[in-house]
């Protein structure tokens, strides 16, 4: 197989490319990315063996670059996205931009090179604030994105919907929890992450007093890759998925860094009063086959370890 990994150089693709090198399945890695995060050390020693690496600079948003970039290739994983949900809400119009209008360039070239799987990274975030337990099937009128990010995903979730159940074009929406685990690309920016950095360099953490008892779904990076890897040959055209390892309660994770490493926990008075726990389904994947492996304590503490040679004390 012929692999193109759009914003192949993040968190999830910067781990994915190196594990997809090790197939003996998989002739090209094809890497996509603007590079405007500058993760130049997620191209730093990719495993040397069957698998061919090209690496291609380039935007989404190019079209022209784009139907230069999926000639020959099989299966295509859209991972490129602004991704820092925050920093959004400042600049909606190009977050929009990015992730419909970007998506629809590449699924466009995809179709026209017909290629035979699309694979589009969603978020359990077009849910929101949803409340009690949400599944793929949800009506409209639940969903509740709270962020520029999320309405784009969702906007873009719909569109790539339609096509796939009028055109049986096999494109497949990985709607995915936050991920945990480290790569060499990783944000810090996501919960889990920013605690073990925190803790790691003896700083506080903050925890909003409406997020304790909160459940939030994560997602385990081996299994959004062992994922990715199911939804090669299942799954059908148009179909959304939930992808999660767990549906963490705040209270969970903060007791799961304390075995770790000591910890200071700030509890601080929420502004957004009507936050409201939700809990992700994901049956829907389970009856398929696919199976979870990763483990939260294993990655903290793989995440921590990383950090090691810092000896932060108190400083008054």
């Amino acid at each position: 197989m012929n692999i193109l990994v759009t914003g192949g150089l993040g968190h999830i693709g910067s781990k994915l490319i190196r594990e997809y090198g090790n197939r003996d399945d998989v002739s090209l890695i094809r890497i996509y990315d603007n590079l405007s995060t500058q993760r130049f050390p997620s191209l730093f020693n990719l495993p040397e063996g069957k698998t061919k690496y090209e690496f291609i600079e380039g935007d989404i948003l190019d079209i022209n670059l784009l139907r230069k970039v999926m000639k020959d290739i099989d299966i295509v994983i859209h991972l490129a996205s602004v991704t820092d949900a925050p920093s959004t809400i400042n600049n909606p119009e190009l977050t929009e931009k990015v992730i419909f209008n970007g998506t629809w360039n590449v699924l466009n070239t995809a179709m026209h090179e017909k290629v035979k799987r699309f694979l589009y990274a969603s978020t359990t975030s077009v849910y929101g604030e949803a409340e009690g337990i949400v599944d793929e099937n949800v009506s409209e009128d639940l969903y509740k994105p709270a962020s520029p990010y999320a309405l784009a995903k969702r906007k873009t979730e719909k569109l790539l919907e339609e096509i796939g159940k009028h055109t049986g074009f096999p494109v497949i929406i990985l709607r995915k929890g936050t991920i945990f685990g480290t790569s060499i690309g990783m944000r810090f920016h996501t919960a889990i992450n920013k605690f073990c950095y925190l803790a790691a360099l003896n700083k506080p953490l903050t925890v909003w007093d409406s997020a304790i008892n909160s459940k939030r779904p994560y997602l385990g990076l081996n299994d959004c890759i062992n994922a990715y890897k199911f939804f090669e040959t299942n799954g059908e055209p148009g179909e959304v998925y939930n992808i999660v390892t767990k549906n963490y309660e705040m209270q969970e994770i903060l007791e799961t860094i304390k075995k770790i490493i000591p910890v200071k926990i700030e509890i601080t008075k929420s502004p957004l009063l009507n936050q409201k726990p939700y809990h992700v389904s994901d049956e829907k994947i389970r009856k398929l086959g696919f199976t979870y492996n990763d483990n939260l304590e294993q990655h903290m503490r793989e995440t921590i370890e990383l950090f090691k040679g810092i000896k932060n004390g108190s400083i008054s």
